[in-house]
């Protein structure tokens, strides 16, 4: 990725979605139930009370509250804001509603890595808040022949999610007459590959930004802050050649102040659903240290499609009520982002 990308990670150490990155085993999600939530409305970190230690004897996901929001079909690419609460004291141990929520694809490889994952949100809408626990040893995951669990009484992760939005496949809207001689054609393939082409009398580099709606969205204006969802293609201006895309793969997550210039100027103010041509002079691009870094040379000429974005949170959101300690001795144990987290 060429865009100065700030990845977003739950600040949980290891236990960075982790029920994505292992194969989950059936369960009902019966000890869950009774843990009690309090979900704030959604818009900032929830709370969880629980006996502790909160320990799993499997893996299990439940459904905290059902959606209102759109339907959620396979294929779909959706927005989560995840809360992780450590299983031996309760504690708030990693948010993302400090930052942005976190990108899932809902496809076949998800039902293939974490099917009780996939069974939640497939047909689940927009809105839903489950939570999800987990026995599984990440830390030994990965170099044992068969998945390994913690011992029997090890305390296990609690970890609630929630669907913020759903991403939009490409960019929709208005279409707009192309202005810029410098791009001949652009078009996306049955196969989701981009094609980008350039010119051939397209003249000199340019030597200041140049923005375009190819398509110009009716979705929310993106502030300076915010983190956007994007698909986009890039191409060198001396020769039009392709250095990156991900159009053929899925969204990529950003913070519009953490990007390159020409982005973080050329989309400032852009709609969600917009497909945006920049041409991006290379004092806003990588500029003369763009070798060094192996890094695009020169101006550059991007496609970008804005599928969502994120406002810029506050303190306030990733702030409620810490998981409190049940009264209640039976309350069950729950899984985690990796058991090893709750050591």
């Amino acid at each position: 990725m060429y865009v100065k990308k700030k990845t977003t990670y739950i600040a949980t150490g290891s236990a960075v979605l982790a029920l994505l990155l292992s194969a989950c085993g059936g369960g009902s999600g019966d000890k869950l139930e009774d843990v009690d939530y309090s979900l704030n409305g959604a818009t900032a970190q929830p709370s969880a009370s629980f006996a502790t230690p909160f320990a799993a004897s499997g893996t299990e996901a439940h459904i905290v509250e059902e959606g209102t929001g759109d339907e959620i079909v396979d294929g779909d690419t959706i927005l989560v804001d995840a809360t992780v609460f450590n299983g031996a004291d309760g504690s708030s141990v990693g948010t993302t509603y400090a930052d942005a929520p976190m990108v899932i694809p809902v496809t076949d490889q998800l039902k293939e890595a974490a099917p009780e994952l996939y069974e939640i949100l497939a047909g689940a809408k927009v809105g839903t808040t489950f939570s999800y626990t987990t026995n599984i040893d990440q830390a030994s995951t990965s170099t044992a022949e068969a998945t390994p669990t913690v011992s029997p009484g090890t305390a296990t992760n609690v970890e609630v999610y929630t669907v913020t939005s759903k991403l939009l496949k490409s960019a929709e809207g208005v279409e707009n007459e192309k202005k810029s001689s410098a791009l001949e054609e652009f078009s996306v393939g049955d196969d989701g590959a981009p094609t980008l082409k350039l010119a051939e009398d397209r003249g000199d580099a340019p030597t200041e930004l140049y923005t375009e709606d190819l398509i110009t969205g009716e979705g929310a204006v993106l502030g300076e802050n915010d983190t956007v969802y994007a698909n986009y293609v890039g191409v060198t201006w001396s020769d039009g050649a392709v250095f990156d895309e991900n159009f053929s793969t899925q969204p990529l997550s950003f913070s519009l102040n953490g990007v390159i210039e020409g982005w973080k100027e050329g989309l400032k103010g852009k709609t969600v659903g917009s497909r945006v041509l920049l041409q991006i002079p290379s004092e806003l691009a990588y500029g003369e240290d763009a070798a060094d870094s192996g890094a695009p040379e020169g101006a550059l000429v991007f496609v970008v499609d804005i599928l969502g974005s994120s406002p810029a949170r506050t303190a306030e959101a990733a702030s409620s009520a810490p998981a409190e300690p049940s009264d209640n001795p039976e309350s069950t144990q729950s899984p985690e982002a990796t058991a090893s987290a709750s050591e």
